[in-house]
């Protein structure tokens, strides 16, 4: 058996800027980042194994925080009771992003990549009809449709974790501090991680994981098909497939029905964390 086990984990939300704060992390000498940013063992690839998972972090050579990042495990019940049984001393990192601007970006990133036919307001409808309760979504690995809304009612997923980890093992760092106050947020989390917080990676404040569409959603098939030996032609090709992704400003009328929808989550959520969440409610 290679490799050990992580002592802490990026567990989302989607689109909440787990992918930056990996990237920040990262170049840290004490920490240890699986190769492969969302692992996604605990919530699609159980079955392979804790082998398997340990496999990842191989490389790890005596760094004091060891990890990896896949921001569907909040969303996913299962995941967490699995974390809970494999690692129940891991270190737990929440990133939390206003729900409504969650929701669009997330919906962009699905639309621009040709998984997403619907419009926005029609896949809001779609999951307001069928309720806030049931199965994740594609966008998590499960059968029904992409889910935009049920990730950012935050409070129970966070509840969910107080059922299986003591609160110090869990931080929350909000997607706006994390943008607005980069170092200050960075060392917050070096200090939960027991790391040295004096540390300061070349890269803090550069956005990352900006939305990219494809100029042909065929060859980005092709290409992700291509393992083995042809796995970095494949990764070229991608690369050479991509482009900026189109975005458009979310109607302001959609924004202030979901709006609405999220506040009394928003409320019962900035009590439960002891923070003004009111720039949420607008």
């Amino acid at each position: 058996m290679s490799g050990r086990l992580p002592n802490f984990l990026v567990i989302g939300a989607t689109r909440a800027g787990s992918t930056a704060l990996h990237h920040y992390l990262r170049p840290h000498p004490d920490v240890y980042l699986s190769p492969r940013k969302e692992v996604r063992f605990f919530n699609v690839n159980f079955d392979r194994g804790l082998d398997w998972y340990r496999e990842h972090f191989a490389g790890a050579a005596g760094e004091r925080a060891v990890g990896e990042a896949t921001p569907s495990y909040l969303f996913r019940p299962d995941a967490i009771e699995r974390m809970a049984g494999v690692v129940p001393d891991a270190r737990l990192i929440a990133l939390l992003r206003h729900p409504v601007e969650r929701a669009y970006s997330h919906y962009g990133m699905n639309r621009s990549q040709g998984r997403e036919p619907r419009s926005f307001e029609q896949a809001v409808d779609d999951e307001l009809a069928g309720g806030e309760t049931g199965p994740a979504g594609a966008g998590d690995e499960g059968p029904a449709p992409y889910r935009y809304l049920g990730p950012g009612h935050y409070l129970p997923q966070l509840q969910e974790v107080g059922r299986h980890f003591p609160r110090r093992q869990l931080l929350v760092v909000l997607f706006d501090d994390l943008c607005q106050a980069p170092l200050e947020s960075y060392r917050s989390v070096c200090r939960f991680l027991g790391i040295d917080d004096t540390f300061v990676p070349p890269n803090l404040g550069q956005p990352l994981n900006v939305a990219t569409g494809f100029r042909s959603l065929a060859l980005r098939r092709a290409a992700r098909r291509l393992q083995g030996p042809a796995r970095p032609l494949g990764r070229a090709l991608a690369r050479l497939n991509q482009r900026p992704a189109t975005t458009t400003a979310l109607d302001p009328a959609t924004r202030n029905r979901l709006v609405e929808h999220f506040r009394p989550d928003n409320a019962a959520l900035a009590a439960w964390l002891g923070r003004d969440l009111s720039g949420w409610d607008r």
